[in-house]
């Protein structure tokens, strides 16, 4: 062969490594999604808060807070870390990791908001309220949030939390819990010899709030909303299941209710769950979460499984559905929906209410026009009379709406939808780091 046919060779070769390098490169930087930089695509870019799933363990947080990231002020920083304790104040005042800041559970995940003909006492903070939370923690397009409790309290604070930052458009990659709260940390602490800095703290973090909006998620889709089902969408897909329009097998849909224990009603159609099975108790410690394969067991016992087109998770007030929510959601990404209203509001749309009586096309103990089937299902067979005064019925929607498919008596969704498009101008935060396809 010539030299000059030799040197030819070696320019092709180079230039063939080079493209193949390049491949490979876009491949592990996107997960093999063709270059997308969404920040709702898992598999977008790497980076080194990407883990597998959105649960994490205390030394995937000891490394972070190692790394500089927790309450960064780096404004390059891509991997900024928010930790947030999901307790009372009082909890939260006593000790709490090093860094992290208070989510008051108490006052600020559940607020009184209209809900079809009535107001509802557990519904998701307005976008102003989360903007002002979320700000005040300091959260910028690039943070990811790590959710955690004090020790001995719940880990359902954080699901909750999970749930209503979903809503408001939070992308799962950028959303942690942490299993186990603080006492995961505590006890991998003491047990590894991290020393005293990383030891359980009163001092409170001296934060500079951000100018982060909520809005700047809005990208032309609103979908993170359908995280949520209102009361109206609830009876109209109780309905349909009821008339045969909409399939409860093994590919059609499923009802979770996940009060636990013995409820002698529930929705018509539900399964009966237990939001406690989902974790594994520890006497006078926050809970650790099971896993992945232990969950999936546990549901395909139940009937749900990843064939299912939909999941509807209700509770009492909300809050023990955040659970499966966040397994289904955040651990499997099998599809879920989360009925915030559940049995507090369910029952109080009773044809038998002693007060605040709703108009007939929303009461939810009546029998599904065109069935013979109830809406409410009872062991009994008798729905029980319920005073109905845990809402407050507001006389105009109850006779002005008179469809339960009428949009308008959406009310949280028309408000929340009209704030989160608002904004005026809209950026593409980056997605999170880790291993493609993970969160």
């Amino acid at each position: 062969m010539s030299e000059k046919m030799i040197k030819k060779s070696r320019v092709l070769i180079a230039a063939l490594l080079g493209t193949v390098m390049i491949a490979a490169l876009t491949l592990w930087g996107c997960g093999g999604s063709g270059g997308t930089s969404s920040y709702s695509d898992p598999t977008a870019s790497i980076t080194t808060t990407k883990t597998a799933s959105a649960l994490i363990e205390a030394s995937t947080l000891k490394q972070w807070v190692d790394e500089g990231k927790v309450n960064s002020t780096d404004p390059a920083n891509l991997d900024k870390v928010v930790i947030v304790t999901v307790v009372a104040a009082t909890n939260y005042a006593s000790l709490h990791i090093p860094g992290s800041q208070l989510l008051n559970y108490s006052t600020e995940l559940a607020i009184t908001r209209m809900d079809g003909v009535a107001t509802n006492t557990s519904e998701v903070p307005t976008g102003p309220l989360m903007d002002a939370m979320v700000q005040r923690f300091g959260i910028t397009k690039n943070t990811t949030v790590v959710l955690t409790v004090s020790k001995g309290q719940s880990l359902m604070n954080t699901t909750r939390a999970y749930y209503t930052f979903r809503y408001w458009g939070f992308p799962k990659e950028r959303l942690k819990i942490l299993n186990g709260g603080d006492d995961a940390w505590n006890d991998a602490a003491t047990a590894e010899g991290w020393g005293s800095a990383y030891a359980l703290t009163a001092t409170v973090p001296s934060i500079a709030a951000s100018t982060f909006s909520v809005r700047s998620f809005y990208n032309g889709s609103t979908a993170n909303f359908d995280s949520r089902y209102s009361i109206g969408q609830m009876l109209t897909l109780v309905d349909n299941i009821n008339l045969n329009n909409i399939k409860i097998d093994t590919t059609g849909v499923s009802i979770i209710d996940a009060r636990g224990g013995t409820n002698a009603t529930k929705i018509q159609n539900a399964i009966m769950d237990d939001y406690a099975k989902y974790w594994t108790a520890a006497t006078g410690k926050t809970g650790i979460m099971n896993s992945q394969s232990a969950q999936i067991a546990y549901l395909t016992a139940e009937g749900v499984t990843a064939a299912k087109t939909m999941n509807y998770v209700y509770c009492a007030s909300g809050h023990r559905a955040s659970v499966p929510y966040f397994v289904l959601d955040g651990m499997l990404n099998w599809p879920v929906t989360l009925y915030d209203g559940s049995s507090q509001q369910w029952g109080s749309y009773v044809s038998t209410a002693t007060l605040n009586k709703v108009a007939t096309a929303w009461q939810t103990d009546v029998v599904t026009p065109g069935t013979t089937i109830n809406r409410t299902f009872n062991i009994s067979g008798v729905v029980p009379i319920v005073a109905g005064t845990s809402v407050t019925l507001d006389a105009a929607s109850n006779a002005m709406f008179t469809s339960i498919t009428d949009s308008r008596a959406n009310q949280q969704l028309n408000e929340d939808r009209a704030y989160f498009t608002s904004g005026s101008a809209v950026t593409t935060p980056s997605t999170g780091g880790g291993t493609p396809g993970g969160c």
